[in-house]
């Protein structure tokens, strides 16, 4: 009786052990997995301001669209593949005249064409402020009317179960991509634009998949 008690405490222990070794190897490789995220809808806004103290220009986009890859580092998250893209002609200011003389002077290409604004960056690794809050710099390359330019921005990121949002500030200048500043009556437009991102998505996890196994 006393050896068949012993032996069971033995298996239990034995198994005990396994289910932790095991555990632990899932744990390491979760923390290196990529789960993937797409935003539908962000928001991007921006400000310029003009020769006049008292007039400046706001626009806003409800249609950002953007796709990365997320992967947990033990210092924090590690951005990859970072594709972003705002389509010209959802960006409006609230008078219909002055978006289409934003879109003729500003985006339109030379030869016509109206390509989206895109942004992309191979890799940024977040440093990590709270359990769920992350500071990211993403240095990747902005493209206005087709001509890509560096561009930096930095985004605060906050999580929430299986969403996060993303808020980040920038600059770009217009003369960095050629482009003249628009004046009308008198009101010059300056040459420094202020860019503000406000995303929300869910990410989506990699899930576990059986290649072998036997089942009884």
């Amino acid at each position: 009786m006393k050896s068949a008690f012993v032996n069971a405490r033995t298996a239990t222990t034995i198994a005990s052990m396994i289910y932790l070794a095991l555990a632990g190897q899932l744990n390491a490789q979760s923390a290196g997995d990529a789960y993937v995220v797409e935003v539908r809808g962000g928001t991007a806004t921006f400000v310029v301001d003009t020769n006049v103290s008292a007039i400046s220009v706001h626009g806003k986009s409800n249609a950002i669209n953007a796709s990365l890859r997320i992967r947990q580092a033990h210092d924090g998250a590690v951005l990859e593949g970072i594709e972003a893209a705002v389509p010209v002609k959802s960006l409006g200011t609230g008078m219909e005249l002055r978006d289409e003389h934003m879109r003729k002077y500003i985006f339109t290409t030379g030869d016509g064409r109206l390509p989206d604004l895109r942004f992309s960056a191979d890799r940024a690794v977040c440093s990590r402020g709270s359990a769920r809050h992350s500071t990211c710099e993403l240095s990747g390359n902005l493209a206005i009317r087709g001509t890509a330019r560096p561009f930096t921005i930095v985004l605060q990121v906050s999580e929430d179960g299986d969403r996060f949002r993303a808020v980040g500030d920038g600059m770009v200048t217009l003369s960095a991509y050629g482009i003249e500043r628009p004046s009308q009556l008198g009101v010059r437009t300056a040459d420094e634009v202020k860019l503000r991102f406000d995303l929300t998505a869910k990410h989506t996890r990699p899930s576990a998949v059986a290649t072998t196994g036997r089942v009884r």
